[in-house]
């Protein structure tokens, strides 16, 4: 049982390194996306169609 301690307590710790060295939405600047990467994630959740997916990947490259 104390692993899952340890294992929890970790989460915690690493929750308050996110939230004490801010950046972007409280991340990291490591952990940051990109708007390709954020447009990615958002076509595999099938949020957007592919015919939006594409004019938008096409918009944030051209720029």
């Amino acid at each position: 049982m104390s692993c899952g301690c340890m294992k929890n307590a970790g989460n915690d710790m690493g929750k308050q390194h996110m939230h004490s060295h801010g950046g972007e939405e409280n991340l990291p600047a490591d952990d940051t996306k990109s708007a390709l990467g954020i447009l990615n994630e958002r076509y595999a959740r099938g949020e957007i169609a592919k015919e939006e997916y594409l004019s938008m990947k096409n918009e944030i490259l051209s720029r």
